[in-house]
C-alpha cells in the first residue's frame, strides 16, 4: 500500500471520526460547542480549498499528512488552534454575517407568509 492511503486512513480517524464523536459529546452533555463549530467551519474552508484548486494541492509533497496534522493542532487542548485561527478569521466571519443579514431577513418574510 501507498502511504497517500495510509494518510488519507490517519486523517479520516484522526480529521473526522474523532472530532464528529467529541462533537456529539459535547453536544450530549451540553458542554461548550463553539470550539467543534468552529472546528468544522475551518475544515469545511479546507474541503472547499481542495475542491477548488485540486491538482495543485495534492501536488505538494505530504499534504495530506500535513492536513492531518493541521486537524489535530485545531482541536488539541494544549494548543487550542481554533480558538487562535478564529481570533484571526473574527473580522472576515463578520463581513461574511454582514452580507447574509439581508437575505436572512427576506427568508424570515418568507417565512411569515406561510
Amino acid at each position: 500500500m501507498s502511504a497517500c492511503i495510509y494518510c488519507c486512513l490517519f486523517y479520516l480517524i484522526a480529521g473526522i471520526i474523532y472530532p464528529i464523536r467529541q462533537t456529539y459529546q459535547a453536544y450530549k452533555l451540553k458542554e461548550e460547542l463553539s470550539t467543534w463549530i468552529l472546528y468544522w467551519i475551518l475544515m469545511s474552508s479546507i474541503y472547499l480549498l481542495e475542491q477548488i484548486t485540486f491538482e495543485v494541492l495534492f501536488m505538494i509533497p505530504g499534504y495530506s499528512l500535513l492536513k492531518t496534522l493541521y486537524a489535530i493542532w485545531l482541536y488539541h487542548k494544549k494548543t487550542q488552534g481554533t480558538l487562535l485561527v478564529g481570533t484571526m478569521f473574527h473580522p472576515v466571519f463578520k463581513k461574511i454575517k454582514d452580507i447574509l443579514t439581508p437575505f436572512q431577513e427576506r427568508l424570515e418574510i418568507f417565512e411569515q407568509v406561510k
